[in-house]
């Protein structure tokens, strides 16, 4: 009991101003709220995560003479999207298109960039989907060219037919929202931010030492 007690006595006494974003005291937690307040907000009812990992290929037609002795990973990027849509109740189709590139490298040091843009078209389902009131939003916070390597190689017609493969990872979020109206706790408005460090300018301080002339002996 007289852990409670040192805990509540604890929070009488902290004001309002005190309240500070951040994380709340290990030992004693939160203060309890001042104020319910209401306010307007997006709420997240349905969310998944996916994570793929697309081979892509490439196909090189290098000399005899001079075969691909190497490759990697160059660049990846989303082009277009992603884009998604409600296809039926509880189906949600996503659609994006991401440019992958490769660089090549021959027996003679030499060496070239392939690029190709991919396009993706997956369904999934959300049984909320489709609701009134209800949207989904999609979202690739990560994508990364994570490996490319040669897969096999072929002679064609005095050629050298090379099958490139890189794996592009992708993480796709999705989320099923709404615009509403919440109660919740509160402690108030925010306080005064402090003062910016504000820089202003680039060369360093001057103080110059004290006398300004040499110290001689009499």
């Amino acid at each position: 009991m007289s852990g409670c007690n040192k805990t509540g006595k604890r929070f009488d006494i902290q004001q309002v101003a005190d309240v500070q974003p951040g994380q709340c005291d290990p030992v004693y937690g939160c203060p309890p709220p001042t104020e319910v307040v209401c306010i307007v907000t997006e709420k997240v009812y349905d969310e998944c995560k996916n994570t793929q990992v697309n081979e892509d290929e490439f196909i090189y037609y290098a000399s005899i003479d001079n075969p691909v002795t190497d490759v990697q990973c160059k660049k990846i990027k989303v082009l277009d999207g992603p884009c998604c849509e409600v296809v039926r109740p509880g189906r949600v189709r996503v659609t994006f298109t991401y440019r992958i590139k490769t660089k090549i490298f021959f027996e003679d040091d030499t060496s070239t960039t392939l690029s190709q843009d991919v396009n993706v078209i997956k369904n999934f389902n959300i049984p909320r989907a489709g609701e009134e009131g209800l949207h989904v939003q999609c979202y690739i916070p990560f994508i990364e060219c994570l490996e490319c390597f040669i897969r096999s190689e072929e002679e064609i017609d005095n050629q050298i037919r090379t099958t490139i493969i890189c794996c592009a990872g992708v993480f796709l979020l999705l989320k099923l929202k709404a615009t509403v109206q919440l109660l919740i706790p509160a402690y108030g408005f925010c306080p005064e931010p402090p003062d910016c460090d504000e820089v202003l300018g680039e060369c360093p301080d001057f103080q110059p030492e004290w006398p300004p002339y040499p110290f001689q002996d009499r």
